[in-house]
């Protein structure tokens, strides 16, 4: 198991400026840690860290909760460790693992509802983010998340910009509630399949596959 979390191990769409105390923060991390032990990331104290399979797969697992201070959505440290692991992956895959959609709502029935609790509203350091994966040539990038209790695919933005070619893949949920947005939300050019039932996500990365 590879684990982050979100906002429910603490509260719902928990942050530093809903309230949030640093002991209430320490013990929540404690517990999660009981309940699903992990190997710690940069400086023995994050949740953020990366785990190889040699030249195949790369997963990035992102904290997208415990760092949202300063106007930011990660530190700048998460941030930096990101983009300079990604510039030094050899891997054919590289996953990262996100509790909350990167995806560009903009132009569907989502649109900017709520967008303070995902990257989208936090546009700087979401253009930060794919701006480098765009300028470095980084291939084979593709994001997966939670949160929204809808299952899907699509691509995270808008033609003719930074992550255009990049996919996103929405999983779960798996027996919590389905939101009733699933139905209202389309197929189109970018988002390519919606889930509006229980569901997980089975990978299979084949490290032959030319990379794309």
């Amino acid at each position: 198991v590879i684990a982050t979390w979100d906002d429910h191990e603490i509260d719902n769409n928990w942050s530093w400026t809903s309230g949030g105390t640093q002991a209430m923060f320490d013990k929540s991390l404690l517990e999660f840690r009981r309940g699903l032990p992990q190997r710690l990331g940069p400086a023995g104290t994050r949740i953020w860290r990366k785990l190889s399979w040699g030249q195949t797969l790369d997963v990035f697992v992102l904290d997208c909760r415990g760092e949202r201070k300063d106007g930011n959505y990660i530190s700048p440290e998460q941030m930096s460790w990101l983009k300079e692991q990604l510039s030094a992956s050899t891997a054919v895959f590289k996953v990262i693992m996100n509790s909350v959609p990167i995806f560009d709502f903009t132009g569907t029935i989502v649109g900017s509802i709520e967008a303070s609790d995902r990257w989208q509203g936090y546009p700087a350091q979401r253009s930060e983010l794919l701006d480098h994966i765009a300028a470095a040539g980084i291939t084979g990038v593709v994001w997966v998340t939670g949160d929204f209790h809808i299952g899907g695919t699509g691509y995270i933005s808008p033609a003719g910009t930074a992550g255009e070619d990049q996919l996103e893949v929405l999983t779960g949920p798996a027996g919590s509630p389905i939101n009733p947005a699933a139905g209202l939300v389309q197929p189109g050019d970018r988002i390519l399949s919606i889930v509006d039932t229980w569901n997980y996500v089975l990978f299979e990365a084949t490290p032959t596959v030319e990379r794309s």
